[in-house]
């Protein structure tokens, strides 16, 4: 939401990179910037400011303002979509009416992942998963002016197109755009039919807004893990015939993989056995060795591609192993809801031993081909670091790289 050429983000908040098996999300947070480049927090808002009390529930939402109020229409999970409401687009929010907006049932999609689009000061609230519906907010904002309709999406072959959850809808020229994730749809008319034309810029859920004319697209994006995400912004461009142009579309690190360089925190790795893992200012996290078989490890659901990649890991090795057991968990997308699976058995995945220099107190980087690894998982779920034959001493590792 852009008011006086200042922008306004508003996200759910994950509440722990430790949680691994349920996306559990226990606030919404507002920031702020007036050059995408720094950013000031507005405000907090928690699920016992609105009708659905203490769960952690801070799915999706979406901004709208009208006549100097501003709203934020947000997610119970994937039951229903209620409304705040502020004097201020940065806060505070109270809920507007203690209840849902859109209550489950409301129609034949679930009633979550709201978008809200103006247009000559229309609004229009749509909301869905698998199937988009959309309806005319009221005059109150409050409430629904016209029955819920179904948006219908067609593939180049005229066949029906379904979705995944959070549209995202914006307008250039004349088309309106529809997007969900890497995904998105074309039309001339706002409420479709609309044709599919293929990826979209990669990452989750986002939004795509224009900045003193350059368009962005910003979205989560899983920098720690499935379930404690971060968020990029991107530059956006189009092909002459309004498609969208991917030229800018990158990941992080750019060309995929991973990075894990700890500048402002210890991202997710911690040891489930024979050290401690603390973070640094200096950008780097470390452990004394505590016991027998020293185990460090990043969070679960990595989520990470392994094919044609290297390993890199800069690392000060003060203790006497001199071998490193590396692991690699499996991330197992062929199963339904895969990501209610998070157990490892570490007797099953992938591992190599790398040689590293013992009771050294200088930084050495080791490189390794991840493709020479027999079995390693095409996506990565977690990686495991052990140190064999270790029970005294500490380590520190600088970076890890998976690119």
């Amino acid at each position: 939401m852009i008011v006086d050429d200042r922008l306004y983000l508003g996200m759910g908040h994950d509440k722990s990179w430790d949680i691994e098996f349920n996306w559990t999300m226990d606030r919404w947070e507002i920031w702020s910037t007036n050059d995408l480049k720094t950013w000031v927090k507005e405000t907090v808002i928690h699920p016992n400011d609105t009708y659905f009390g203490p769960e952690p529930n801070c799915w999706a939402g979406d901004f709208a303002q009208k006549d100097g109020k501003y709203y934020w229409y947000f997610s119970n999970k994937f039951f229903d979509t209620g409304v705040m409401i502020a004097d201020k687009p940065g806060g505070p929010y109270k809920d507007a009416l203690g209840k849902p907006l859109l209550s489950k049932g409301l129609a034949p999609t679930n009633s979550y992942d709201p978008e809200v689009y103006e247009e000559n000061g229309v609004y229009t609230i749509i909301w869905g998963a698998g199937t988009y519906y959309c309806a005319t907010l009221g005059e109150d904002m409050l409430s629904l002016a016209d029955k819920p309709q179904k948006i219908e999406i067609y593939n180049s072959d005229g066949t029906y197109r379904n979705t995944d959850d959070k549209p995202t809808m914006f307008k250039r020229n004349e088309y309106y755009y529809l997007v969900w994730g890497a995904h998105y749809a074309m039309s001339k008319e706002l409420r479709g039919p609309y044709d599919y034309k293929g990826a979209f810029y990669s990452g989750g859920h986002g939004s795509i807004f224009n900045w003193k004319g350059q368009w962005y697209v910003v979205h989560e994006h899983h920098d720690i893990s499935m379930f404690y995400r971060g968020i990029m912004l991107k530059t956006m461009y189009f092909n002459p015939d309004g498609t969208v142009n991917l030229k800018s579309d990158f990941t992080f690190p750019i060309g995929g993989g991973r990075k894990w360089e700890f500048d402002n925190s210890r991202m997710g790795w911690r040891s489930p056995s024979g050290t401690n893992v603390q973070w640094t200012k200096a950008g780097t996290i470390k452990g004394e060795i505590t016991g027998q078989k020293p185990i460090i490890e990043s969070a679960n659901w990595a989520s990470t591609e392994t094919k044609g990649k290297t390993l890199e890991i800069r690392i000060k090795n003060n203790t006497p192993t001199s071998k490193l057991k590396l692991s690699f968990a499996l991330f197992k997308t062929n199963i339904e809801r895969f990501w209610s699976y998070p157990e490892i058995n570490w007797l099953e995945e992938a591992t190599i031993n790398i040689d590293v220099k013992p009771n050294s107190s200088e930084y050495v980087k080791y490189t390794l081909p991840l493709d020479t690894i027999e079995n390693i998982p095409k996506t990565l779920k977690r990686l495991r670091i052990e140190f064999l034959d270790s029970d005294s001493g500490n380590w520190e590792i600088d970076y890890i790289l998976i690119q």
